[in-house]
């Protein structure tokens, strides 16, 4: 049984004959795969959507929930007013008592008021 020599150019163009063969085989197969897992993610992800909304809004809608969240809401709210009216009447308590601060120009004050050079 002799080998038979074949030429490196002709086996080259054989090898890749052969390989452009199976690389397109394999693209196929690849695309009908990923054709079908693209929509079975796109499912997927609708129905996570849709089980996420439908939990929050039975969530949200729970009338226990809607009572304390109104609670908190009220007792916020009582809170940032009274602070800002806490902090109101110190401004001007302390706008009252400091004598450095000046009266509005043309005003009566500002003309009985000695200048001193």
């Amino acid at each position: 049984m002799a080998e038979t020599r074949i030429p490196l150019g002709r086996l080259f163009v054989q090898e890749a004959v052969k390989a452009v063969t199976w690389g397109a085989v394999f693209l196929i197969i690849v695309a009908i795969f990923i054709m079908a897992v693209k929509q079975d993610i796109k499912e997927g992800i609708a129905y996570g959507i849709d089980r996420f909304v439908s939990e929050v809004v039975i969530f949200a809608t729970h009338p226990e929930i809607i009572g304390k969240t109104k609670q908190l809401v009220k007792k916020g709210i009582e809170y940032s007013v009274t602070k800002a009216a806490q902090g109101a009447k110190q401004v001007i308590t302390e706008a009252r008592l400091d004598p450095r601060s000046d009266p509005p120009a043309g005003s009566q004050e500002t003309q009985k008021r000695p200048t001193t050079q």
